[in-house]
């Protein structure tokens, strides 16, 4: 009767503790109702279900040195190197790609850790003490032995004990008199397996497991985002090697004609024409063109050797004898400028960069939730069962020991450690927010510039064209005239020079329309490489 009573009076008790913990606990310095803790759970459902769904689709292989090295080449086997290919080549072997989708996988497995905070925990333990010198204090043989007195009060009456003659005669044959404590080694063993589970935590794991799931929506934006740079780089590194190619292909028409020029100045010398002044002006003017075909084949090496880079190869993999696709002329869609209001709306919806942030933005509020949580109390729930016995491990059924525990714990104070979480966490979120907002700015500013140089390019390409044909014809009539006589060898160097000038800044310009259309792409995350689509019209 009396442990039924207790039974109850126990369930009692732990169903208070409960019924507190859920609506009477104050959370933030005020009372918080059972109809807010059923609003934190709806809004807690609400933001889980508005949460993507967590695709299963496997990470792409992560390439070794020599796998990527052996890609390329395979990728590159054909007659030259087309920007396409170069992309793809360097979204699948580039070591920052790998190292955005290590950190994916690690965003991954934090939401695994995130959620096992639901489940119990099954712990096994084993303990095992020996015990090589036990104190007088806990020698239960010797404390049996100690009479109340050395001597009786009263011989006469009570008589010698038993009992005090030991005690006389124990101390100065035995040396007994001083505690000793007992020197007789012996071990003790105890095995149990322990469930723990926590069954309420004022929401802090589900705030948890919302924000690892926010950084790993992050994670993937990045690693977007990583793909958006490096082939914005690609292309940079790509465009200077062509660059590279059309000043050599200028320098070496400047080195043909003015070798040809030689060939004809010391045929009018040999005639009488010419002097060897005017020879040696035009050898002077080969051998500077020479020259700049060096610089120009240096230049186009030294790019080759950035896009190999990028490419994530050996640097012996782009050799010379690998060539790259050659400018394309440009179509009517290149010498349009774009409204940069769409691009802008398109840059604010696409740019990973942006969406990592927001992501962020969203773990750094759960964070605050979770740091709130921590006012609010905490109820957990635990079970062993296991054995435990002295001198050895062979436990028996007499060895067999159980328990089990429920624990409400409810932090009153701890010294500010609770407010400051909070207000790091706040902090932690106004940064993020500030951090946001400059990225807008930045990619608006992106955009525009991007569309600005577009422009620019495009009425370059128009006047350069029209300068180049000028000047071709220009130098076509001046050459007529020095052959036959009329005109003199400065004019025809001017005109030389005025030939190549424009056709290096046509192609100057036409390499600029191409990265400005790459920076547009780039600014507004088009790039159909990036998520394995096409770009917008």
């Amino acid at each position: 009767m009396f442990e039924t009573r207790t039974l109850k009076r126990n369930s009692m008790l732990c169903a208070l503790l409960f019924l507190a913990a859920l609506g009477v606990v104050p959370a933030i310095g005020c009372r918080a109702p059972l109809s807010r803790v059923r609003i934190a759970l709806q809004r807690h459902r609400e933001a889980v279900e508005k949460l993507p769904e967590e695709t299963q689709t496997p990470l792409p292989v992560l390439l070794t040195e020599d796998a990527a090295a052996e890609c390329v080449e395979n990728m590159v086997s054909g007659d030259a190197l087309t920007l396409d290919t170069a992309r793809r080549i360097a979204i699948r072997s580039n070591p920052d790609i790998h190292a955005a989708q290590a950190r994916l996988e690690n965003a991954r497995w934090r939401i695994a850790e995130a959620r096992s905070a639901f489940l119990p925990t099954l712990v096994l333990t084993h303990n095992w003490t020996k015990t090589f010198h036990t104190p007088a204090s806990r020698n239960r043989l010797n404390t049996a032995l100690q009479p109340a007195s050395t001597l009786p009060t009263d011989v006469s009456t009570q008589g010698l004990a038993v009992t005090t003659l030991l005690n006389a005669i124990r101390g100065p044959l035995f040396g007994l008199g001083k505690a000793q404590g007992d020197r007789n080694p012996f071990s003790e063993h105890s095995t149990a397996f322990t469930v723990s589970w926590t069954v309420f935590d004022g929401f802090v794991r589900e705030a948890r497991l919302l924000a690892a799931k926010h950084l790993h929506h992050a994670s993937k934006a990045a690693l977007v985002d990583a793909k958006r740079l490096i082939i914005q780089a690609v292309d940079a590194a790509y465009y200077q090697v062509q660059f590279a190619e059309e000043q050599l292909r200028i320098a070496e028409a400047d080195e043909v004609f003015s070798l040809e020029q030689l060939e004809e100045t010391e045929k009018l010398r040999a005639a009488g024409r010419a002097t060897i002044a005017d020879v040696a002006n035009f050898r002077v003017r080969m051998l500077s063109a020479r020259a700049n075909v060096t610089a120009a084949r240096g230049a186009r090496e030294t790019g080759r050797v950035v896009l190999t880079e990028l490419l994530g190869a050996d640097v012996d993999t782009l050799n010379s004898e690998l060539q790259l696709s050659p400018l394309e002329d440009e179509t009517e869609e290149n010498m349009t400028t774009p409204d940069p209001g769409p691009w802008i709306e398109r840059a604010m919806t696409n740019r990973p960069d942006i969406q990592q942030i927001e992501n962020v933005l969203r773990s750094d509020a759960e964070q605050i939730r979770a740091a709130k949580g921590l006012y609010v109390p905490s109820i957990a729930v635990s079970g062993s069962w296991g054995y435990d016995r002295s001198s050895n491990i062979r436990y028996s059924v007499e060895d067999q020991s159980s328990a089990a525990g429920l624990e409400f714990r409810w932090e009153l104070y701890s010294g500010g450690y609770r407010r400051s979480r909070v207000h790091q966490a706040e902090s932690s979120r106004a940064e993020t927010s500030a951090k946001l907002s400059r990225l807008r700015l930045a990619v608006q500013s992106q955009v525009r510039q991007a569309v600005i140089d577009l422009e620019n390019a495009q009425e370059q390409i128009v006047l350069r064209r029209e300068a180049l044909d000028t000047a071709a014809e220009n130098r076509r009539v001046v050459q007529v005239g020095y052959v036959a006589g009329k005109e003199t060898l400065t004019r025809l160097n001017e005109v030389q020079r005025d030939f190549i000038t424009a056709e290096a800044d046509l192609a100057l310009a036409r390499v600029r329309l191409r990265q400005a259309w790459s920076d547009l792409h780039a600014a507004a995350a088009t790039y159909p490489e990036m998520n394995g689509g096409s770009n917008p019209d």
